[in-house]
């Protein structure tokens, strides 16, 4: 089937109402948002939306339990007054685009979502970069922190609960926090058939499997042996929208004149492991993205450990 004087605009509106209707599906499906590993602030979405693409960032260091007054009745008798102790970071912005072009309209329409929807394909392809973005982060910040054994933990057996019971204890009074587990395709599937404390999306009425009451989300940077544990607004994570975030081109005379159209997409991401510091360059190239991502150089633990929201974990280490 051939779709006659049809363009990409005709079948997604304008671009505006591409726009909102990307951001809409995005959001709905965005995983580490609804994960509750990603959290934004006004400072985060503010690097997101534009200015300089590498900004410091303020970070408060949690309160002393352990300093405190025993009040008495002498009125002459001042206090010890402590102060709130804070750190800062580096964090990236990454501006990204693409450009899908298309001389016959029947193979973008079949070839995304059940119901044929341009707006669906483009949020989940987004979607998808910023999770790639968020999975070669974490490769760096784990090389990173290799040999720091309250956050790395090297297992000699096989997959065990316990062993992640215990990394999270390592969190201290926010180890509750930790309730998101990032595992490969195939630890996901031997859960998900051990049916040990697994529960199917469809049973949890959620986009999510879930596994002792962890999360699930699954990640091709990671082996069977392999797994990341998140906790609460980990992530710092902002969506910045470009001036103009879908812009169609009509090549008249693409196509030996029959005719193309060019859909240019272009967004913005903050991802950015809450407590890590990015000391690496700006990369201006996908290979240099993913290099300077994945680089233990990349990144320096400025947070407490116990605060720190990821833990990683590393089965059958011999």
């Amino acid at each position: 089937m051939t779709i006659t004087n049809a363009t990409i605009a005709g079948m997604a509106g304008s671009e505006r109402k591409m726009q909102i209707a990307v951001d809409r599906i995005r959001n709905e499906t965005n995983e580490l948002v609804g994960s509750g590993l990603a959290a934004t602030t006004a400072e985060v979405q503010a690097l997101a939306n534009g200015g300089p693409r590498k900004v410091s960032l303020d970070y408060v260091k949690p309160l002393s339990a352990d300093v405190f007054n025993v009040s008495n009745d002498d009125i002459n008798d001042e206090g010890d007054v402590g102060g709130m102790e804070g750190a800062s970071f580096n964090a990236m912005r990454l501006d990204l685009n693409y450009a899908f072009g298309t001389t016959d309209l029947t193979q973008i329409v079949t070839g995304y979502a059940k119901d044929g929807d341009i707006r669906a394909g483009l949020a989940g392809y987004q979607n998808a970069v910023t999770k790639g973005l968020v999975g070669s982060a974490l490769v760096g910040v784990k090389a990173a922190l290799a040999a720091n054994a309250v956050i790395t933990h090297d297992v000699a057996t096989d997959f065990e609960w316990q062993a992640i019971y215990d990394a999270a204890a390592t969190a201290e009074e926010w180890s509750s926090l930790f309730n998101v587990l990032i595992v490969s395709h195939g630890r996901y599937a031997k859960m998900q058939g051990a049916q040990n404390g697994f529960v199917a999306p469809s049973e949890s009425n959620t986009r999510f499997g879930e596994a002792q009451g962890y999360t699930l989300i699954k990640s091709n940077t990671l082996t069977d042996d392999q797994l990341i544990m998140g906790r609460t607004g980990a992530l710092a994570y902002g969506e910045g929208t470009a001036q103009q975030a879908f812009e169609v081109e009509r090549k008249a005379n693409g196509g030996n004149g029959g005719g193309a159209d060019i859909l240019h997409t272009r967004f913005s991401r903050v991802a950015q492991p809450v407590g890590m510091s990015y000391e690496g360059a700006i990369p201006t190239s996908q290979a240099a993205v993913k290099a300077a991502l994945e680089a233990a150089a990349s990144w320096s633990l400025v947070a407490p450990e116990a605060q720190f929201g990821f833990r990683f974990i590393n089965f059958n280490v011999v």
